[in-house]
């Protein structure tokens, strides 16, 4: 594992570049400590990122989750989706106000973000529909669609739909949808046409969004505020799922509100606001919904 992302880090959460290096030293030994680390190797590179979003010394600043398995999806070119919104949407929008966003998750090293993000956006649909925010069992997807990525919510539908989480047994690697009665049913999954900014704003005013991207980054991995963009992360090649709930403009700048499944004390309570507009990462060529 390399420390040279650490390094990174701590000189760009300094209060200033020129901070002494006794000092990032100190906070270089608090970090180890506060989370158990220990190395048997030095290095580190200096590697500046969009100064527009902050980072920390969060338990992920040494590149624990590198391992992550890269996701197969192809972005959709074209595609129809249904029923056209107005061409004047609202300028800022997040169901966070609406009630029907269930709060962070934290997948630790285990699990499946694809699993907990198709569980969250079903359970956000059925909120919207009955003004109930059920809480599903992402393990069973999980279990029961270990292998599609695009098609998640057509192997959904295929199995029966969603049970509870608390009738759902916790048994990894066996599919037991058999054993309790689906909570939530829904007929598939739709994509959201790669790269259409406004055709994706359009589906967000309708329901929240399954978007996958590249997190590799360890700019990602310690973003703490702010609206993230990174030019070195890759549109093509994702590795992690979010679910997008909103977008927002600040001084300009226009974002997209993502949550992460990595407890809220990452980033802004667990959320990420993304640049928009420029498919940061790949969030507006991966994108897709439950129907």
């Amino acid at each position: 594992m390399k420390v040279a992302c650490v390094v990174l880090l701590l000189a760009l959460t300094s209060s200033s570049l020129g901070a002494p290096r006794d000092n990032l030293l100190r906070r270089w030994e608090e970090w180890k400590v506060k989370y158990g680390r220990r190395y048997s190797g030095q290095g580190g590179h200096n590697n500046m990122v969009d100064a527009g979003f902050s980072l920390e010394m969060n338990n992920l600043a040494d590149g624990r989750l590198s391992g992550r398995q890269l996701f197969k999806h192809s972005p959709v070119v074209d595609v129809s989706l249904g029923n056209e919104l107005p061409s004047a949407p609202p300028k800022t929008f997040d169901w966070r106000s609406k009630g029907v966003i269930s709060p962070v998750s934290n997948q630790g090293e285990l699990g499946s973000p694809v699993a907990i993000v198709a569980e969250e956006c079903v359970a956000s649909l059925q909120a919207i529909k009955t003004g109930e925010l059920p809480q599903l069992s992402s393990q069973e997807i999980q279990d029961c669609c270990p292998m599609p990525v695009g098609e998640v919510f057509d192997c959904i539908h295929n199995f029966g739909g969603v049970c509870s989480r608390s009738t759902y047994p916790v048994i990894t690697g066996h599919c037991r949808n058999s054993s309790c009665q689906a909570e939530v049913q829904i007929q598939g999954g739709k994509s959201v046409p790669a790269s259409q900014v406004d055709k994706m704003v359009d589906d967000l005013l309708q329901r929240p969004l399954l978007a996958l991207i590249d997190a590799s980054k360890p700019s990602f991995e310690e973003y703490s505020s702010g609206i993230y963009s990174d030019a070195d992360c890759s549109k093509t090649v994702v590795d992690h799922a979010l679910q997008v709930v909103g977008y927002g403009e600040e001084d300009g700048q226009e974002f997209w509100i993502c949550k992460n499944s990595w407890g809220e004390s990452w980033g802004e309570n667990g959320y990420i606001r993304i640049k928009k507009g420029s498919d940061t990462c790949g969030v507006e060529s991966h994108a897709s919904y439950p129907y």
